[in-house]
């Protein structure tokens, strides 16, 4: 049971996004194991198929050393399965679910001949209408008990054992219960030794090339009793080992498991972890305006120093050039600066190179994956993207999380469509939480906004501080200037007075008489203001990249939040979704724990098969092909 109930799981978690055909069949085939199971394993069903004249029923009256079936050339004169049971025990309802009819039940074991029949005990053999008779409800009888019973006996003659339809519409199907299959060819009474071994050998070969090697071939004499002792005693030794039954479960089980997987990639990229995001990081915040912004940033931090910075008399003799002039044009550099920065953040034309960084982030996530799981994981990033839904409403949430069902339901479906009743509209994403369903997938009300996104960035980045704090040491330099300015304008003024005095042949008193220093004062000062001017507009570059390192910072760890709740945590949830669908089915991982199976321990799905005596064996079923 640890086996169907990972397959169970994995066909849970996974089947919203996995071919809408393929579910169907699986779930199919898992209920038809389980109600097998549930009948036990104290019967093997044993149903003999053939083509019209094949001597099925003959066949049928052999094994079990009664005239049970009605013989005759009239064709088709089986209408309806016939069973004959070796031990009632137990089989009435292996028999109403097999939808044998009441009064085609035939019980074998009697007191006589309970010990000539003991070995068979446990056998269920029926006879199936011909699989080509011109009675369409034949056919479909013949169908719907093909894929119900344990060990299928095709019943072929010398005349018909190459018909087309036998292999073509039967055979070729069928090569995954290849070892729960045997070929009987009858009536090997009309023909010689030689034409016996012709005649399997060509069968031989045309069974390998269904692909169907493992067949074994039993030619037999329904009416001679050639052979019949043989296939008798195989049939014994398949009911008592129970082969049949758990081989004809495995199969089942492996074909559930092969209509799983094909909706599902080998592997996730990155190993379950999304790719490329600082790739999209970047790309989202040049299509965000953020190395334009910076650039004006950049730009009006530079002005600003300059400004501040500027060497003393230069900025005089500004002052003095603006006030000559409007003394609005400050002002209006100052808007046009910060008008760019806004423009930089919320310019329409970045939305296409937005939606351009989300397509390749989520090419190099989805490119491996199947269609639906691709086309799920778009769906749920634009609706991520949209300011109006909160995104964790566009996360899926792990498998186990959705197989969890209120009491009374019988499945994660049901407890899905008992929440999709209660909860119309849009709610969580994921089918669990509410969205109905349409074809196996959930729908959505409303389509998401492809500039959603966008918007979000553009929202996000206009609320992060970018204030501007003057450093103190642009005080220090500008008081530094002015102190300067001031003496070299006190040396200007000395010299001045010392040459007027000069004119009138008078000296001034002292050592304020002296010329040269004067000129050291005047001169120094106005030297020593430009040497100032030079360090510190050293000083601003350098400045100036750290102001730009820090906004980069700010504006990218925005960013990047932005992506990763927006856009990479609906990629690690699909991602997530499919390796835990993939993983439980391949047994790497418990169902129920949701965590990788422990070394040495057997995960459910996985490793050897319950222990059988027939494993002890090689292969009984086939043993006589040998």
């Amino acid at each position: 049971m640890g086996r169907v109930a990972a397959l169970s799981a994995a066909l849970d978690y996974g089947s919203p996004w996995l071919p809408p055909e393929s579910v169907k069949k699986t779930r199919d085939r898992m209920e038809h194991v389980r109600h097998r199971l549930d009948l036990g394993t104290e019967h093997t069903v044993v149903a003999l198929v053939g083509a019209t004249g094949g001597g099925k029923s003959s066949l049928f009256n052999a094994i079990a050393r009664m005239d049970i079936a009605a013989v005759g050339a009239r064709r088709p004169l089986t209408t309806s399965p016939m069973a004959c049971v070796w031990g009632d025990l137990g089989s009435q309802t292996l028999l109403d679910w097999l939808q044998v009819p009441d009064e085609r039940r035939m019980s074998r074991e009697s007191v006589l001949d309970a010990d000539d029949q003991a070995a068979l005990h446990g056998l269920v053999l029926l006879d199936l209408p011909d699989h080509d008779s011109t009675e369409a409800v034949h056919r479909v009888e013949v169908d719907r008990l093909v894929r119900m019973v344990d060990l299928m006996i095709w019943v072929v003659d010398p005349q018909k054992y190459a018909d087309d339809s036998l292999h073509s519409g039967y055979l070729q199907k069928l090569t995954s219960h290849d070892g729960v299959m045997l070929v009987v060819l009858n009536q090997v009474d009309k023909l010689s030794a030689e034409e016996v071994d012709t005649c399997v050998t060509d069968l031989r070969r045309l069974l390998d090339g269904d692909g169907l090697a493992r067949v074994g071939i039993v030619p037999v004499s329904a009416t001679r009793g050639d052979g019949i002792d043989e296939l008798r005693t195989l049939l014994a030794d398949v009911v008592q080992d129970r082969f049949a039954v758990i081989e004809r479960i495995e199969s089942d089980l492996d074909i559930a498991a092969e209509e799983i997987a094909g909706g599902l990639a080998a592997s996730e990229p990155g190993g379950g972890k999304p790719v490329s995001q600082d790739k999209l990081t970047v790309d989202l915040a040049a299509a965000a305006g953020v190395p334009a912004l910076l650039d004006v940033l950049g730009a009006d931090y530079r002005r600003r120093g300059k400004e501040k910075l500027a060497w003393a008399p230069a900025v005089w003799a500004s002052r003095i050039a603006a006030s000559r002039r409007s003394g609005t044009g400050a002002a209006e550099t100052q808007l046009r600066a910060e008008t760019a920065s806004l423009k930089a953040l919320a310019s329409p034309a970045q939305r296409p190179a937005v939606r351009i960084a989300v397509d390749a982030m989520l090419a190099d996530n989805s490119g491996s994956l199947p269609e639906r799981w691709a086309t799920e994981m778009r769906t749920l990033v634009a609706l991520a993207g949209d300011p109006a839904l909160p995104p964790e409403d566009a996360v899926l949430p792990s498998g186990a999380a959705t197989t969890a069902t209120p009491a009374g339901s019988t499945g994660a479906i049901a407890g899905r469509e008992l929440r999709a009743a209660a909860s119309p509209g849009r709610g969580r994403h994921t089918p669990a939480f509410g969205l109905p369903v349409v074809n196996g997938r959930p729908s959505y009300a409303a389509k998401p906004d492809p500039d959603g996104l966008a918007r979000v960035l553009d929202s996000r980045l206009t609320a992060v501080d970018l204030r501007f704090t003057v450093p103190f040491w642009w005080h220090v330099v500008q008081i530094g200037q002015h102190l300067l300015g001031g003496v070299a304008v006190v040396g200007l003024l000395w010299l001045a007075l010392y040459g007027l005095l000069q004119l009138f042949g008078q000296d001034l008193p002292g050592t304020l008489g002296s010329l040269p220093l004067a000129v050291t004062v005047g001169a120094g000062a106005l030297i020593a203001g430009v040497l100032l001017r030079l360090f510190s507009r050293w000083w601003l570059t350098n400045g100036a990249g750290r102001r730009r390192d820090e906004l980069r910072g700010r504006l990218h760890d925005t960013v990047a939040e932005v992506a990763a709740v927006r856009v990479v945590a609906p990629v690690r949830s699909v991602l997530a979704r499919h390796r835990e669908t993939r993983q439980v089915l391949l047994g790497e991982q418990s169902p129920s724990a949701g965590e990788p199976v422990a070394q040495g321990e057997q995960a459910p799905g996985a490793g050897p098969r319950e222990t059988t005596p027939a494993e002890n064996s090689t292969e009984p079923v086939a043993a006589l092909s040998n």
